[in-house]
């Protein structure tokens, strides 16, 4: 998929208590870095993005440096990555971390994500019935 512009809308965004809650209900998480980074697929052929830093991260200040800092690289980066998720993306304390760093952390986890929900919905598809049995008398 292909952005001709590069922009974080609304509809890129994940809100509310209830979806943050399903995501995490999910229990499909990857840890990267300072980051935890769950997913949830959600039917739609693009990502949403949910971020949740705590106050132990620091003051609002700092809070949402983080925030502006994880979603420049996911406004960049996401026709690259896998769509089709709700990512909610927990920050842990740290020292701040150069922007390349960020999207390094979050394309690591998106792809592990992505490869666990494939192997997932592979087991969960029943193998094609190549030889079917003969009818029953």
């Amino acid at each position: 998929m292909s952005f001709s512009r590069f922009t974080f809308g609304v509809e890129d965004r994940l809100k509310g208590r209830t979806a943050f809650s399903a995501v995490h209900a999910g229990r499909t998480r990857r840890e990267s870095g300072p980051l935890l980074v769950y997913a949830l697929p959600n039917g739609l052929e693009r990502l949403r993005l949910g971020l949740s830093v705590g106050r132990r991260c620091g003051n609002a200040v700092r809070r949402n440096r983080f925030k502006r800092l994880l979603r420049e690289p996911f406004r960049l980066n996401r026709g690259s990555w896998p769509v089709g998720y709700d990512l909610l993306v927990v920050v842990r304390p740290h020292e701040e971390l150069p922007l390349v760093a960020y999207a390094t952390h979050l394309e690591s986890a998106i792809k592990r994500l992505d490869e666990t929900w494939r192997n997932r919905s592979r087991k969960q598809t029943p193998p094609p019935d190549d030889h079917p049995s003969p009818p029953s008398a």
